[in-house]
C-alpha cells in the first residue's frame, strides 16, 4: 500500500486528532450566502441567508468525490463584533440544525442571533446535505406476538445487512458518515467563511459531534455550549440510569396521586413475564398488539427519556395494573415500528462512534442489575457487530481534556444523557463549567423552561459571565385519566 494511504487508513481507525488537510477545492468555489426566506412554525417568516459548502467525502481524499452541505446563517440582530459566529450542531444522530430552529425553539436561537451570527448546519446525510436514499426493507413485528429480545435482534440485524448491501450498491460511502469526517465538516466550514474562530453549541449528539471537533480542531473554537451532553464513550447509555430516573420521578410523580410508580413498574413487569397479554391502541385506530415483558421493558426504558412521555408514564402503569393495557399498546406499538427501520447516517455514525472495552462490560453489567435489562440501548450495541462499518478506535473515545471555555447544560430529569456525563468530562476542561436545569428532561424546557436558560447561554457565546449555576423549571405534572390526553 502506498505511504499516503497507509497513512489515511490509520487515521481512520485511530481517528488521528491532527487537523484535516485544507480543501483542495475551497479557493475555486468560495462559500456564497444568498438571501432565504425562513418560514417557521409560529414565529413567522425570518430573513436568513442560505449556502452549500462542498466538502470530501473523506476528508483524507481531498480530491476525492465531494459532499454538499447546507448552511443556514441567521445574521445577527446585535452584539458587538466580537463574538465569534456560532455553528448549531443537532442532535440525533440525523437530526436538522435548520428543522430545530423553525419550531418551539426558535426564541432560544433569536436570544443567541442578538450576539453574533448562528449559523444552522445540516450534517452530512440530513436533511438537505445529501441524505443517502431510504432503505426499502423494514421489519414488521408480528403483532399478535410478544416480543422475544434474540428473535428481534437476529431480525433486525438481517434488515440492517440489508440495507448495508442496498446503500453499497447505490454507491453510498458509509464509511464518509462519522463523527470526524464530521468534526473536519465544521472546520472546513470555518476556513471557507474566512474565520480564525468559531463557537459551537450542540444539543444531545451535537454535543458528541462538538467534544470531537475540541479534540481535532480545539485551536479554532472560541467557545462551546454543550446541551444534554454526550461524551465521546457515551454512544451507549447505562441502563442503571433509567433505574434512577425512575426513582427520581416516581417522587415527583406523588404529588398527582401516583405513590408508587416503582412498585407499578416493577409489578407490571413481573406479570408480563409471567403471561404476555393484548392490548388495543387508541393512538392506532384500536390496532391490537401481545404485549411481553421485552416490550413493556422498552416502552418504559424509552418513555423515561422525555417529558412528553414522561407525563404520561404513571398512568399507564397504573391502568396496566388495572387490567387496561391500552396505554401501554400505544408505546409497544410505536417502539416496534421505530426499531424495524434503518437508516444510513444514523447507523453508521452510531456504529462509528461505537464504545470502549471497558464502557460495554459496564452497560452489560449494568443489564443484568436494571429493572429494563438491556432495553435502553437495544439493539445495540449487539446489532453492529459484524456489520462490517468503521469503528473509530480507543483513540476516539479516549478522555478529553482541553483549554477551550465549555458550559455543560444539564437537566437533573434527563433519561437520554444524564447529568452524569457532563459531570464525568467537566475535570477535563480547565475552563468548564455547568448550568443545572433542576426538573428540565430531554426535551423543550432544557431550553425554554426557564428564561435565564437562553440568557446564559447567550452571555456564555458572548464571553460574559455566566450569572447562574442552577436554574428551576417547573416539575412536569402528569397525567391523572385518559380525557387529558
Amino acid at each position: 500500500m502506498h505511504r499516503a494511504a497507509r497513512w489515511a487508513a490509520l487515521c481512520i481507525a485511530l481517528a488521528c486528532t491532527a487537523p484535516a488537510p485544507a480543501l483542495a477545492g475551497d479557493a475555486r468555489k468560495p462559500l456564497a450566502f444568498a438571501p432565504y426566506a425562513m418560514q417557521t412554525k409560529g414565529n413567522g417568516t425570518i430573513a436568513t441567508e442560505e449556502a452549500f459548502l462542498e466538502v470530501p467525502r473523506r476528508h483524507s481524499e481531498p480530491d476525492g468525490p465531494r459532499i454538499r452541505l447546507r448552511v443556514v446563517r441567521l445574521p445577527a440582530t446585535g452584539g458587538d463584533g466580537r463574538a465569534a459566529p456560532v455553528v448549531y450542531l443537532a442532535g440525533g444522530p440525523g437530526g436538522s440544525g435548520f428543522g430545530t430552529a423553525l419550531g418551539p425553539r426558535w426564541p432560544v436561537f433569536d436570544r443567541v442571533r442578538r450576539e453574533t451570527d448562528v449559523l444552522l448546519l445540516d450534517q452530512r446525510g440530513t436533511d438537505f446535505s445529501e441524505m443517502p436514499p431510504e432503505c426499502t426493507q423494514q421489519h414488521r413485528f408480528d403483532d399478535a406476538q410478544p416480543l422475544q429480545r434474540e428473535a428481534a435482534l437476529t431480525a433486525l440485524r438481517a434488515t440492517a445487512v440489508t440495507c448495508i448491501a442496498q446503500w453499497r450498491k447505490a454507491g453510498v460511502d458509509l464509511a464518509a458518515y462519522t463523527t470526524v469526517e464530521s468534526a473536519d465538516d465544521i472546520d472546513a466550514l470555518r476556513r471557507a467563511m474566512g474565520l480564525k474562530r468559531i463557537s459551537l453549541w450542540g444539543m444531545s449528539y451535537g454535543t458528541h459531534l462538538a467534544l470531537a471537533t475540541v479534540r481535532r480542531h480545539g485551536a479554532s473554537l472560541e467557545r462551546v455550549v454543550l446541551m444534554g451532553t454526550e461524551g465521546p464513550d457515551d454512544t451507549i447509555k447505562l441502563p442503571l440510569a433509567a433505574d434512577a430516573l425512575l426513582a427520581d420521578l416516581a417522587v415527583v410523580a406523588k404529588k398527582d396521586g401516583f405513590d408508587d410508580m416503582q412498585g407499578s413498574a416493577r409489578r407490571v413487569l413481573e406479570a408480563l413475564r409471567r403471561q404476555p397479554v393484548q392490548g388495543s391502541s387508541p393512538m392506532h385506530d384500536g390496532k391490537k398488539v401481545v404485549i411481553g415483558e421485552f416490550d413493556a421493558q422498552l416502552a418504559i426504558a424509552n418513555a423515561l427519556g422525555r417529558r412528553s412521555s414522561q407525563r404520561m408514564l404513571p398512568l399507564m402503569l397504573r391502568d396496566a395494573e388495572r387490567g387496561d393495557y391500552s396505554l401501554l399498546a400505544g408505546f409497544v406499538l410505536m417502539m416496534r415500528e421505530g426499531l424495524g427501520g434503518v437508516r444510513a447516517m444514523p447507523l453508521a455514525m452510531d456504529v462509528a462512534s461505537g464504545q470502549s472495552p471497558q464502557r460495554r462490560a459496564l452497560v452489560e453489567a449494568q443489564a443484568r442489575e436494571s429493572l429494563f435489562g438491556d432495553a435502553l440501548n437495544f439493539p445495540f450495541p449487539q446489532l453492529a457487530d459484524g456489520l462490517g462499518l468503521v469503528d473509530l478506535g480507543e483513540a476516539f473515545r479516549a478522555p478529553l481534556r482541553s483549554k477551550v471555555p465549555v458550559l455543560f447544560v444539564s437537566g437533573t430529569l434527563d433519561g437520554r444523557t444524564p447529568r452524569a456525563n457532563a459531570q464525568a468530562l467537566l475535570p477535563g476542561f480547565r475552563h468548564g463549567r455547568e448550568l443545572l436545569v433542576r426538573g428540565a428532561s430531554h426535551d423543550n424546557e432544557l431550553w425554554l423552561g426557564h428564561p435565564g436558560i437562553a440568557e446564559n447561554i447567550a452571555d456564555f457565546l458572548a464571553g460574559r459571565q455566566v450569572k447562574d449555576e442552577a436554574l428551576d423549571v417547573p416539575l412536569p405534572v402528569f397525567v391523572k385519566n385518559k380525557s387529558e390526553l
